[in-house]
């Protein structure tokens, strides 16, 4: 197999599973980095995904079945209040954010 692009999706720590077990059985090569960050600083998944030409859409039809969006609520602080009086506030994350780049070379050392 020659791999020419590079898939990177970062997803949620819930859909990893599901979703590295969907994409090893399309027969895509993939590796899982636990990462963290975006503006909840929670944690998540980075996969890293090796492609051949022409796969993106099959990879990333996986994931839009598999990362799935969530309500999560953040304690916010209510301005003017007079003592620390926290407002919770819906926001939405989830789904997956993917990058894909194309691969000039890669080796494998054994």
């Amino acid at each position: 197999m020659t791999i020419n692009r590079l898939m990177t999706a970062v997803i949620q720590i819930q859909d990893v599973d599901a979703t590295i077990e969907a994409l090893h059985k399309a027969g895509f090569l993939v590796t899982h980095i636990g990462s963290s960050g975006g503006f909840l600083g929670n944690r998540n998944s980075t996969l890293l995904i090796g492609l051949t030409a022409g796969q993106e859409e099959k990879a990333v039809k996986i994931m839009n079945e598999t990362c799935r969006r969530r309500v999560e609520y953040v304690a916010t602080p209510l301005e003017g209040a007079p003592f620390h009086l926290p407002l919770t506030t819906p926001v939405t994350v989830g789904g997956a954010t993917i990058f894909t780049l194309e691969v000039e070379h890669y080796e494998v050392v054994e």
